[in-house]
């Protein structure tokens, strides 16, 4: 009799994950370590954002433009949260804004879209699914983060998910940024 599992008639992909619960050491994880703490280089992720409005319009966000829009609501305590991630991590923001812009870059070449030449019509077609794939990539890593304890609710991820989502599209680290563009 053989072991495994049998789809039958299946008509989309199927991916099937083993996470290894056993923790080891590894010399790529010695590595991310050093990089960690090391003097991050002398690029710089901020930006200067677009009015809201224009960027949610530029970008075709029309799904997505709640986030945003919610956003504003929470500016305050964004702020704030980051000046207290700062303190509690070197170069807090700025290793923040690089995950951001790595799952923002996958998600683009998830849909095809290159980044030279950039092809805004592509990324406007698509860009709720962009940003939909930058919440579930965002959703995925804190959910599989061991610093995150018991006591925090699934309604708290969302929330926070969505919380710095918004913030790395009005930075202008996920998403196009209209004065680039002019």
């Amino acid at each position: 009799m053989s072991h495994g599992v049998v789809f039958n008639n299946n008509n989309g992909p199927v991916e099937i994950v083993q996470r290894s619960i056993v923790r080891r050491s590894s010399i790529i994880g010695k590595l991310i370590e050093i990089l960690a703490m090391a003097e991050p280089p002398d690029y710089d992720l901020a930006r200067y954002p677009a009015d809201i409005s224009n960027k949610i319009s530029f970008n075709d966000l029309s799904s997505s433009g709640h986030l945003l829009n919610d956003y504003i609501d929470n500016s305050l305590l964004m702020t704030e949260s980051i000046r207290q991630l700062n303190k509690d991590i070197v170069n807090g923001d700025t290793k923040l804004k690089r995950q951001m812009k790595i799952f923002y870059h996958d998600a683009l070449f998830k849909y095809h879209i290159c980044l030279s030449p950039f092809n805004i019509e592509e990324l406007r077609k698509n860009s709720n699914l962009i940003v939909q794939n930058v919440i579930e990539d965002t959703q995925e890593l804190v959910r599989n983060s061991s610093d995150l304890q018991d006591g925090y609710y699934e309604e708290d991820i969302i929330f926070g998910v969505n919380v710095i989502v918004a913030y790395s599209i009005i930075d202008c680290i996920v998403m196009e940024n209209p004065n680039d563009h002019n």
